[in-house]
């Protein structure tokens, strides 16, 4: 039996034993504060929950703009000094831009701790400094009068006084967490801001992440559920990163939890729109024939909550230590080279180690050599499907817990890939959102790295030794390794797939004058042209091999990215020339630095360390010719080529296609270009197509995309914009180029024909835009 009492206040005197938990709503909003008559009964203030337990601990779950009235009520009534726990889901600016006006914060007696996800990139503590600078807001985080601690948070659970508070990734476009916190006979289920993995069916939840989600809910006496829109609406936000109040009631009534707040609350809806919402759910509960009571959350509702069976923990994972995933390697299988690309850019953005191939066949033969933590199969491959990879990958590498995550679309999910069988293969729907896959690939990765499966305390990947003491000094020379030290850098080096054919002997051999060194991010360790001295091997972190000639770093010049267990510098060892390109830390990265004539004596005595470090040259070498070939800019213009249009439209139109802010495609035609080679010849018409690619470049905003398409023709993609821009973009072209024809002196006026084509939704890939633009030019 679990009841539920309205409150006034907070218990004054609370009770002992019995675990009950105190709930007030400060806000309950999503996305962007709405204050006004239209939301005055559920209120306009984003996401902020209190939550006390009977032992007086004090719990702030988000600190969106209803934290300003928490802080200020917290101030006024709870005892001195202030202890505060504040849980963060994730760092998007909903959940916590009220916390530059909580008021605790800036007093001196009160201890804040802050639990969170730490994102993408970012330690927690400096997306929470970044609203905080002083463009943005006059007082620094670090001026704040409070004793701040930060705790960065992954899967698992910890423990605050008596509460016992449990963590899971939910299925958002940043990396975020749910928070399940139990008192002895009470739990709470904190779900916000979370998409269904998969549409569930009349059959129930298919995906193992729906019902991992259930799992999660399991017997919570009241589940605070993301539940921004109805199902009518989520057909046209799919890749948001929201719940549906249908699927936020189904997960409850799976769950068999007592009761189920609606939560975060679209800015677009007013009370008659939530209460309409809550009816739904309401009806959806009922129809059901089983007890949950379903209500929209509102602010100033004060709850007590009670339950009747003793909590339990869902893992034995600490949810303390985050293990590093920057340098971890993906296998990604794809016969799409548009796909190929998207996915490129995503794990570079993490630091992730890219290993892209094409075919079932190819994934198979180079699997063991590249040794990946993760894999990436599109469902449908060019020598059959995807699905027919997962169990022989697995196999091949001994690894039954290989994390994969299948791009399926509806069909093939509920045909092919019977994933519901399968709890560490994952599937995400085609057309898949970037963020979405990104944040998949960070919770895979640290679910498949983290600790306690049997018990350690270390966050050691399976199989990687725990690195050995960093360098007394960054950079020092290489020095004999005396016998202690040579041992543990042997041991280190044999668990790694490149050394393990070795005997004990040539592993000491090979690191009998070794050394350690470690490498900040940013620190150029290899220049090209130098001579080459030594060869490192990665035990921690990552470095990136890239062309010096380059000064940005764009995709185009990134050549390898190279992380645990791999070498570098020994192209330069076995030819015996300068280093040949240049090598920079991406990350904190420890190697270990073996001495060239070492190397080679180990390298002439082992067949298989030939064959493994042959294979792995062979990789490089063709996944370099890939990255130039699509990316290396035309020699002409400077412009991205067609390959590389079409690659960059995948990601460029994404943003676009979740916002329905539209995008705009304009093919230019250069008039007459063969006639001014014939007449001026191809010095003059070279000219003509460097000042077009000019004036396409002055046209159209830097977030824009300009590429030479062909031999004459020109595109430019524009994202975020609409038919009404179209005339003052193709204007601005036309006297940009006239402007240019002028300065350069051309001996003859330059004139394009422009086709235009836009949609408010943007296709999948180009060709369909590509299509109507050039049809809007033959038409003229």
């Amino acid at each position: 039996m679990r009841c539920f009492l309205k409150l006034r206040h907070p218990p004054e005197h609370p009770s002992k034993g019995g675990g009950a938990l105190f709930v007030r709503f400060w806000g309950t909003r999503g996305s962007i504060p709405v204050p006004g008559g239209r939301t005055a009964k559920y209120g306009g203030n984003t996401a902020c929950v209190e939550v006390r337990t009977d032992d007086g601990t004090i719990i702030v779950l988000d600190c969106g703009t209803g934290a300003r009235g928490l802080g200020d009520h917290l101030l006024r009534s709870a005892p001195q000094p202030l202890r505060v726990h504040l849980f963060i889901g994730h760092t998007h600016w909903d959940h916590i831009q009220g916390f530059p006006f909580f008021g605790p914060a800036f007093h001196p007696n009160t201890e804040l701790n802050i639990y969170a996800h730490s994102g993408f990139h970012r330690r927690m503590e400096d997306a929470m400094a970044g609203q905080m600078q002083y463009s943005y807001f006059p007082v620094r985080l670090h001026d704040l009068r409070s004793r701040i601690h930060f705790t960065e948070l992954d899967e698992g659970f910890f423990r605050i006084g008596e509460a016992l508070v449990q963590t899971q990734h939910l299925n958002h476009t940043a990396p975020t967490l749910a928070f399940r916190i139990s008192s002895h006979e009470t739990t709470l289920a904190y779900v916000t801001d979370h998409e269904p993995y998969w549409k569930p069916t009349a059959k129930g939840f298919h995906h193992p992440g729906d019902q991992r989600h259930v799992t999660f809910l399991e017997g919570a006496d009241l589940v605070i559920h993301d539940a921004q829109y109805s199902d009518e609406e989520y057909a046209g936000k799919i890749g948001w990163g929201h719940s549906t109040v249908e699927y936020a009631t189904d997960v409850a009534l799976a769950a068999g939890s007592s009761r189920l707040a609606l939560f975060h609350h679209d800015p677009a809806h007013d009370d008659a729109t939530v209460a309409r919402l809550e009816a739904i759910a309401r009806e959806r509960a009922a129809a059901s024939g089983r007890a949950l009571e379903v209500f929209a959350a509102a602010e100033a509702l004060e709850l007590h909550v009670r339950g009747s069976e003793p909590s339990v923990a869902l893992g034995n994972v600490t949810a303390i230590r985050r293990p590093p995933v920057a340098g971890k390697r993906v296998l990604v299988v794809s016969s799409s080279e548009a796909e190929i690309a998207v996915i490129g850019h995503l794990l570079a953005a993490d630091n992730l180690v890219f290993l892209p191939t094409s075919d079932k066949r190819t994934a198979l033969e180079c699997a063991p050599d590249v040794a990946p933590d993760l894999a990436i199969i599109d469902g449908r491959l060019s020598d059959g499907l995807g699905v027919e990879l997962v169990q022989p990958l697995r196999a091949r590498l001994d690894r039954p817990d290989l994390p994969i995550i299948l791009l399926a679309n509806e069909a093939t999910l509920q045909s092919d890939f019977g994933v519901s069988s399968a709890p560490d293969t994952d599937c995400l729907a085609k057309p898949f959102s970037t963020p979405m896959l990104r944040t998949r690939v960070l919770a895979w990765l640290t679910r498949a790295l983290r600790p306690g499966k049997d018990g350690a305390d270390e966050t050691i990947s399976p199989g990687i030794p725990k690195p050995a003491p960093p360098a007394t000094a960054p950079g020092a020379d290489a020095a004999r390794a005396d016998g202690g030290t040579a041992a543990g850098y042997a041991d280190t080096l044999a668990t790694m797939p490149l050394f393990r054919s070795l005997d004990r002997e040539g592993v000491l051999r090979l690191v009998s004058r070794a050394s350690e060194q470690v490498f900040t991010a940013g620190h150029v360790v290899i220049r090209q042209g130098e001579s080459a001295q030594y060869v490192f091997v990665v035990v921690s972190g990552l470095v990136r091999v890239v062309q010096s000639t380059f000064e940005s770093p764009l995709v185009g010049q990134v050549l390898a990215e190279i992380g645990y267990g791999e070498v570098f510098g020994e192209l330069s060892m076995l030819t015996d020339q300068p280093r040949t390109a240049t090598v920079i830390a991406v990350e904190h990265t420890r190697c270990l630095v073996l001495a060239p004539d070492d190397f080679m004596h180990v390298l002439q005595r082992s067949p298989d360390l030939a064959i493994g470090l042959l294979r792995i040259l062979a990789w490089r070498l063709t996944n370099a010719d890939r990255l130039l070939a699509r990316y290396a800019p035309d020699p002409l213009t400077g412009l991205p080529g067609r390959r590389a249009f079409h690659d960059q439209y995948q990601r460029l139109a994404a943003g676009p296609r979740r916002r329905q802010s539209g995008v705009i495609l304009l093919l230019l035609d250069v008039v007459h270009l063969n006639e001014i080679n014939d007449r001026f010849g191809y010095m003059v018409g070279d000219e003509v197509l460097r000042a077009v690619a000019e004036a396409l470049r002055r046209a159209i905003r830097s977030t824009d995309l300009a590429a030479r398409y062909g031999g004459d023709e020109f595109a430019a993609l524009l994202v975020d914009a609409g038919p009404a821009n179209t005339e003052v973009v193709v204007n601005r072209v036309h006297d940009k180029l006239a402007e240019l024809a002028v300065q350069r002196g051309l001996p003859v006026m330059v004139q394009c024909a422009v086709g235009v084509s836009s949609s408010q939704d943007p296709p999948a890939t180009a060709d369909e835009l590509l299509w109507e633009a050039d049809e809007d030019i033959r038409c003229k």
